[in-house]
């Protein structure tokens, strides 16, 4: 009886860790994955998980592209910011581009190079919590401020329409603003 159960101890406790021990790789390996690269020092100052690859591009007026200013931020967490062409808009396979700061006090602005003038669109949510997740309630409604280019009112639980978002991009790019809508306000 006292061998099965140190079997059973030893046999637990080698599952455990090799699960601990896969996790930790994993871990290891996205912080070497060339997409996110090292750990950002603006990151590491304020305790939040910003990689090198996360970060926006340098403002330059009247460049190929997007300067977006948003509105509605606080100093806590991480602003997410996406830029979408309209195939497979809204979807992951549709994403362009994915940026995260660091919030601030409004306004946050950031700006997104883009490959060739045309027709765009921009998502973005405050992370409030910095845990790179889009939190939602229960029923799928947002926990946290989000927008979108445009500004659209969308009363109804859906994604945004491509023809709600969309907007030209010109060869001298162009600036627009995003009043991030807090689902816990109501208007």
């Amino acid at each position: 009886m006292k061998a099965n159960f140190l079997n059973r101890f030893f046999a637990g406790f080698s599952i455990v860790a090799a699960l601990s021990f896969s996790a930790y790789a994993a871990a290891a390996t996205f912080a070497d994955d060339p997409t996110y690269g090292p750990q950002s020092q603006i990151g590491i100052e304020r305790g939040l998980e910003l990689y090198e690859g996360d970060a926006a591009d340098d403002c330059i007026a009247g460049s190929l592209q997007i300067r977006t200013t948003l509105i509605g931020a606080t100093k806590k967490g991480l602003i997410k910011v996406e830029l979408f062409g309209e195939k497979d808009f809204m979807k992951k396979s549709g994403k362009l581009r994915r940026i995260r700061v660091p919030a601030e006090d409004e306004p946050v602005i950031v700006c997104v190079n883009v490959p060739a003038p045309g027709q765009y669109a921009i998502s973005s949510y405050h992370d409030k919590d910095g845990d790179r997740k889009f939190d939602k309630r229960w029923d799928f409604k947002p926990k946290e401020p989000f927008g979108l280019s445009n500004n659209p009112k969308i009363e109804s639980l859906r994604l945004p329409k491509w023809s709600e978002t969309n907007f030209d991009v010109p060869m001298n790019g162009t600036d627009i603003t995003i009043y991030l809508v807090d689902p816990k306000k109501k208007d």
